[in-house]
């Protein structure tokens, strides 16, 4: 039932390409688009990839990695790129635009119409999660708070992600606003994060983090909603949190078309079929982050789930990102000092 649902959005996506896809028979060229891998990946070649393989002839080829590995990668083939389209995330998508690394979002475009105002930034705003805490529920009672890492009985049972990364930022901006500032007072971040004690955990996957947490020997984590409540179906043991005091964290992954591409045509078309809303009403139906397309339909289930409307963006903290990415390195250094104790 849902293959064939899907099958029939993408064949509206086709009729609505019109003689843009239709006019011109790109077979034999090959369409390089960056991303991440696992759920994602597979995501993006069921309902944007394969689409566009069958309505243009073309081939699309995924590049898998890290944001911070495609940005490289932009930056050190920017007079010849070999990308067409990039997945970054929220901070790194307005720096790539600064920079002319990617296009701008097309404001005529029907795309740019269905999307939120003020999603888009840098580049076109793909989906939509938020900065909270997974923890173990037998050592912390919901609801659960921001405040609450810091009692003094989990000092050095919290995991954290490696720095650089939104949930560091994240992190910090939440330690500052805890002392009454915000993420342009690094001293007052960082000490209030160091008041956390040595990291029980700095985690490079769900599984390892979880086994932990499962196990007692990890209290809580700030984690990224999406893939995150997504596992926890398989741990009984542990939940998760969206504080209110302050909000959980904004985040937002970006799909952009890389500047003076070899295929921009098909770069279009890939980016619009990823906007859609059947791209999007998957994204969030099975690896729960939120749509940002306004034309998107989600279940009852998937909306308790995930940060779907405007009013819920809101609701949420919005760290200065310009700002924080002017400081990674000085603060990547910091971070292994006065955190890691390296």
């Amino acid at each position: 039932m849902k293959t064939s649902r899907y099958s029939m959005s993408a064949m509206v996506c086709a009729v609505a390409f019109g003689a843009a896809a239709s006019a011109q028979d790109f077979s034999g060229q090959t369409l390089v688009v960056g991303t991440w891998g696992g759920d994602i990946e597979r995501l993006l070649r069921e309902h944007a990839a394969g689409p566009l393989e069958e309505m243009t002839g073309a081939t699309v080829e995924f590049l898998l990695g890290g944001s911070g590995d495609r940005m490289a990668k932009m930056y050190a083939e920017r007079s010849n790129p070999t990308m067409d389209v990039t997945f970054q995330n929220i901070y790194e998508a307005p720096q790539a635009l600064a920079d002319g690394l990617v296009v701008a979002p097309d404001e005529t475009s029907d795309i740019y119409a269905d999307i939120w105002p003020g999603m888009n930034n840098g580049c076109y705003a793909m989906s939509l999660v938020g900065l909270g805490i997974a923890y173990n529920k037998d050592l912390v009672e919901a609801p659960v708070e921001w405040a609450d890492m810091w009692a003094p009985e989990f000092t050095g049972m919290i995991a954290m992600a490696p720095y650089p990364s939104s949930e560091g930022d994240g992190l910090l901006g939440v330690a500052a606003r805890l002392e009454g500032t915000d993420e342009k007072d690094p001293d007052a971040a960082f000490a209030k994060v160091a008041e956390l004690g040595p990291p029980a955990l700095t985690y490079t996957s769900l599984d390892e983090v979880f086994a932990l947490m499962d196990a007692g020997e990890v209290a809580m984590a700030p984690m990224i909603s999406g893939y995150v409540l997504a596992a926890l179906k398989e741990w009984d043991n542990i939940g998760f949190s969206f504080p209110t005091d302050p909000g959980p964290v904004l985040v937002r992954d970006m799909v952009c078309q890389v500047a003076n591409s070899p295929n921009p045509e098909l770069a279009a078309m890939f980016i619009e079929l990823a906007l859609s809303p059947a791209t999007q009403q998957a994204y969030a139906e099975e690896i729960l982050f939120g749509p940002t397309n306004s034309k998107a339909v989600i279940s009852e289930q998937a909306a308790a789930d995930t940060i779907n409307t405007p009013e819920e963006v809101e609701t949420l903290l919005q760290l200065d990102w310009p700002f924080l990415i002017a400081q990674r390195a000085e603060w990547t250094e910091r971070w292994n000092r006065e955190i890691m104790g390296q």
